[in-house]
């Protein structure tokens, strides 16, 4: 407790507890990962891994929240909590698997620092509903981080039980955070009333067992017996005390608990030294106080630990009148010996159920309602990771085949965007179709500049350019990854048989839609759109990324257009406040090959719909 630190032993029950906790982890991982396989296969697996980690870290997360007033309201749970330790450093692990998977996945690979881009990428930080969600999680990761680092007893004894316990409490407000991170982000894309109903539910059923729990508490500290001319105060009757239990009893508005233990009664401040432990709800045990929380222990008598531990509990004198018990309101001195009151007669102990996590031998009664209790959290769990996962509604038929590199031959072009043109036959008038392939470099950047370097080596309107990379396909409109950068492209010494390409004006027109990146939307992402996706898509688009504009056409369908300032220019830097967020753009809609291009001042022709 106190004298020397050393590896925690693991006692048989804590290798129960973290055996069934990891083991339930792995059951959970598997439903989750299986079922998202089957009903979604074109999810890449870091975003099921993202989102399963970040929906067992919440479901953990409530679990570990709820423990404490259930506990109070109901003593068989205590087997949880004796644990909990392991239970919250666990969440943490799985926390920062989602911290960390997030922070590579959506804000690494770009021109800028991934932390840069988490904190300055989104900037709405006016707007809740556009509010940058994703500094919310860091910020309650990082409380989360300093409750894990200072878990350990050395942190305990170092800042003092009150420092730290009050340290621990900022779990509430890391809480609220994660709330407000989940609320306003994925369920701002998915929309989903289920999703959104679960974490409604799991937020009330949090509040109300704290409620219910400090309504019982603040009643029991509301029952004041006030104490006579010479201090003594009224408790309870003998025959109230439980063998081997304690009354507690409010003493100058702190609580005292009185045990009674064969024909003795002793009274010790009812705080333990280790984690403020509640000891009038613990028992006697072989002559000293168990701790209901963790099992630490005292002697009755003088409210010390037994050697070689040093802490010491303030102990009250008592006194007997006829039936009726009173206790002094003078706290003697942490460690004083106070002679027990000796009883009339000698009660034999019966026996009652107590957990104790270090005995071997604890009621087979509470076990089993631990048991029960376990397995019903464990099937929640699963009902909760099987809703989101087929509530999921944003999931694109999309993929990206990184794996499996296509080479595409045809003629290299830079303007009005880097692409591959590509001849894939005659329609029935005998005119040649041609598809184009938008080009992308690897990472997230553009390829204009890669592009741009082997047209001035070569004449690339002639010769054949041969492209090596991946295919990023959303609903068979298809772009094209350069996976090697520069090395993914080479020029042929032969005639590429294709005309130039022109620009086809088709009208003056506003369109609404969604200012996106490509790459991510089409199918290196999925999802990658919304609102959870704005940071990468920002990212991407200053990185170089041609942005384009996703939106339906008369029909429902949907088209994309890639955007070019009034004179052809570049915007990327123009948009960029823009993306990701429901606008209305006018301009001039042109067409090449199988695109839209999209003529637009930024500055005057782009409104943002979101406020």
């Amino acid at each position: 407790m106190s004298v020397v630190y050393s590896p925690v032993l693991w006692n048989k029950f804590k290798k129960k507890y973290d055996l069934f906790l990891w083991v339930s982890i792995a059951v959970y991982f598997t439903v989750f990962i299986l079922l998202n396989s089957v009903l979604f296969p074109q999810l890449i697996l870091v975003t099921v891994l993202i989102r399963g980690f970040g929906l067992l870290a919440i479901i953990l997360l409530h679990i570990i929240l709820m423990i404490g007033p259930l506990c109070r309201l109901q003593p068989k749970f205590l087997p949880m909590l004796y644990n909990r330790r392991h239970l919250g450093v666990t969440m943490f692990f799985i926390t920062s698997v989602h911290a960390i998977l997030s922070l590579i996945w959506f804000h690494s690979g770009g021109n800028v620092h991934p932390l840069v881009s988490l904190f300055a990428g989104n900037t709405h930080y006016d707007s809740l509903r556009f509010f940058p969600f994703q500094t919310l999680g860091f910020a309650a990761y990082l409380i989360l981080m300093v409750m894990a680092f200072t878990s350990h007893d050395f942190w305990l004894n170092f800042l003092s039980p009150r420092i730290w316990k009050a340290l621990h409490m900022m779990v509430y407000l890391a809480y609220g955070l994660i709330i407000m991170h989940v609320l306003l982000g994925v369920i701002q894309l998915e929309d989903s009333p289920v999703i959104f109903c679960m974490l409604i539910t799991g937020l009330a059923a949090v509040a109300a067992v704290h409620i219910i729990s400090g309504y019982k508490e603040w009643k029991f500290d509301s029952r004041k017996h006030l104490p006579d001319k010479n201090n003594w105060v009224y408790v309870c009757l003998v025959s109230e005390i439980q063998e081997s239990h304690a009354k507690m009893a409010v003493v100058n508005n702190e609580r005292v608990a009185i045990f009674k233990y064969g024909n003795r009664l002793s009274a010790v401040y009812n705080v333990c030294k280790h984690q403020n432990g509640p000891l009038g709800e613990g028992k006697i045990v072989d002559g000293c106080i168990i701790c209901p929380w963790h099992g630490y222990q005292y002697q009755p008598v003088d409210g010390c630990a037994p050697a070689p531990f040093t802490e010491k509990l303030a102990t009250y004198n008592l006194k007997v009148e006829g039936h009726a018990i009173y206790i002094n309101t003078k706290a003697m001195p942490e460690g004083t010996a106070v002679e027990p009151i000796i009883l009339s007669e000698q009660i034999r102990s019966p026996l009652s159920g107590f957990f104790i996590g270090w005995n071997d031998n604890n009621p087979a009664s509470i076990i089993k309602f631990v048991s029960r209790s376990i397995i019903g959290i464990i099937a929640l769990s699963l009902i909760i990771a099987v809703g989101f996962t087929v509530k999921q509604k944003h999931i694109a038929l999309s993929s990206f085949d990184y794996k499996n590199l296509k080479i595409v031959r045809g003629q290299l072009i830079e303007y009005p965007f880097p692409a591959i043109r590509t001849l894939t036959g005659k329609d029935a008038s005998g005119r040649l179709t041609i598809k184009t392939y938008p080009l992308i470099n690897n990472a997230k950047f553009g390829a204009d500049g890669l592009v741009d370097s082997i047209r001035k080596r070569y004449n690339t309107n002639n010769y054949t350019a041969e492209i090596n990379g991946a295919f990023i396909i959303r609903n068979k409109v298809t772009a094209m990854e350069l996976t090697y950068g520069a090395l993914s492209i080479k020029i042929l010494n032969k005639n590429n048989g294709l005309p130039t390409g022109q620009l086809r004006k088709l009208c003056d027109t506003a369109i609404f839609g969604e200012i996106i990146d490509p790459k991510c939307y089409l199918g290196a992402m999925n999802p990658g759109e919304g609102k959870p996706h704005r940071s990468c898509a920002i990212l991407c688009i200053s990185g170089g990324i041609m942005p384009m504009l996703a939106f339906k056409d008369i029909h429902g369908q949907s088209q994309y257009a890639v955007l070019l300032g009034r004179h052809g220019e570049k915007i990327n830097a123009q948009v960029i406040k823009f993306v990701a967020e429901p606008v209305k753009i006018t301009g001039t809609l042109f067409r090449y090959d199988n695109w839209y291009v999209f003529y637009t001042d930024p500055a005057k022709e782009v409104y943002s719909l979101f406020q």
